[in-house]
């Protein structure tokens, strides 16, 4: 078996930067991050009397799929919620609080409209290369430390 050994201060500074790589992804608030949405839905609940639905839970259903929540969620204390859309179409959220329903039908998209998100092809195939490309380095690597004969 072959594993690379790094001084353990190299180690704390690579473990570092990959830590703050993650927290910086990490969403504020109300927020659901996909990679392959190609459009941003902010919602903002609130009662009749006007009051937020602060931390209601939020289920996102898809156009033509009432059947089954797309995306659940909690709202933050002002009642807002934001998650991404991989379609075209009639999208419906709908919060609940315990004495308040809150529903919003959002018109995502448009007729003819550029999608501007990530491929999920390109993606994938991207991780596929780098994947190649850490192998191929491995074997290079063990090579070059194999003693000649």
């Amino acid at each position: 078996m072959y594993s690379v050994r790094l001084p353990a201060r190299r180690q704390a500074g690579v473990f570092a930067i990959v830590l703050g790589m993650l927290l910086g992804l990490a969403p504020a608030g109300a927020f659901a991050f996909d990679l392959f949405a190609t459009h941003q839905v902010n919602v903002q609940f609130a009662t009749p009397d006007g009051k937020p639905m602060a931390n209601a839970e939020v289920r996102v259903f898809a156009p033509g799929e009432a059947d089954r929540p797309y995306l659940t969620g909690r709202a933050d204390a002002d009642g807002k919620f934001e998650f991404g859309t991989d379609r075209d179409g009639f999208w419906t959220a709908e919060a609940q609080d315990g004495t308040s329903v809150g529903r919003v039908m959002i018109r995502v998209g448009k007729a003819g409209a550029e999608r501007n998100g990530l491929s999920p092809v390109l993606v994938i195939g991207g991780l596929v290369v780098l994947l190649i490309v850490a192998f191929w380095y491995r074997v290079l690597r063990a090579k070059a430390r194999r003693p000649r004969a």
